[in-house]
């Protein structure tokens, strides 16, 4: 069984605007359990909240739960979960918010892609 990655959209509040549209990263695990990611706040103020347990499919503000990727189960949760967890949050830039942060950790999920991908390429026998 793989972890699953999913993109969270949900209604904005106070005004549903694109700029009020909140983020947030989501994922399955092998063990049933999940988790949602995500920073809440204000410009210059955002702190990253992680939620164990969580099922979006209760809330009433959810629009969308997006697919991203299915990862191998041999990706290890709490490495998994410390990665995702340490994507900075920017408070220094006025018109960073969580759309950003979910771009940001997608991105990092990419790079630990990436790298997997050149560890199993260096092992190449025949070198």
């Amino acid at each position: 069984m793989a972890i699953k990655a999913f993109i969270l959209v949900f209604r904005g509040d106070p005004l549903d605007y694109t700029k009020f549209r909140h983020a947030a990263l989501h994922f399955e695990f092998p063990n049933g359990t999940t988790c949602a990611m995500h920073v809440e706040g204000a410009p210059g103020i955002f702190e990253f909240v992680p939620l164990d347990n969580y099922y979006p499919e209760k809330s009433r503000s959810l629009v969308k739960k997006i697919p991203v990727v299915e990862l191998p189960d041999w990706v290890d949760e709490v490495s998994f979960k410390g990665l995702i967890s340490r994507t900075p949050v920017n408070n220094g830039e006025l018109d960073w918010n969580c759309q950003n942060w979910v771009g940001d950790a997608l991105a990092r999920m990419r790079a630990l892609a990436i790298g997997l991908m050149i560890d199993v390429c260096l092992e190449a026998q025949d070198e």
